[in-house]
């Protein structure tokens, strides 16, 4: 199967209502992964859904584009991985928001993040004010920090 043909299976299937459906999501992840290029980051994004049935394969593929962190560096998944964000709104608004917790969480990635904002378009400057007002504001005592110093170059 092609990237596309691939990439279409597992849009299909994102939901995971099913054993069948799982399996096949699960297949094209895998076979997308193998790939083992930055680039299919692109395809991987889109298999995201806040109404999955099955959380537990949806963080595996969390954790495969993350792999890619260490493969190209922070800075360029960063890059990579952020605008992306923007394209899966608004059915997987939860897992975009769980991607920059994790951003967030590791200061390297904060760093970074802090880095590219001043560069980043409107879309995603846009977005990055959502997450931070929102994380913000369920729990002020841990992200109120960071949030503002985004915040305040966005």
């Amino acid at each position: 199967m092609t990237i596309n043909e691939l990439e279409q299976q597992l849009v299909e299937n994102k939901l995971m209502t099913t054993y069948a459906q799982t399996a096949l999501y699960e297949e094209a992840v895998n076979s997308i992964f193998n790939e083992n290029n930055p680039a299919v980051i692109d395809s991987l994004i889109k298999g995201f859904h806040d109404e999955t049935e099955n959380q537990e394969v949806m963080y595996s593929t969390l954790h495969g584009i993350e792999f890619f962190y260490k493969k190209i560096g922070p800075k360029e998944y960063i890059a990579k991985v952020f605008p992306l964000l923007t394209t899966i709104q608004p059915e997987a608004y939860g897992w975009a928001e769980t991607f920059f917790l994790r951003l967030l969480n590791n200061e390297q990635s904060f760093n970074d993040l802090k880095t590219l904002l001043p560069n980043m378009g409107n879309d995603e400057k846009k977005l990055l004010k959502t997450f931070c007002e929102s994380l913000s504001k369920r729990n002020p005592e841990r992200f109120a920090e960071k949030t503002d110093i985004l915040l305040a170059l966005a």
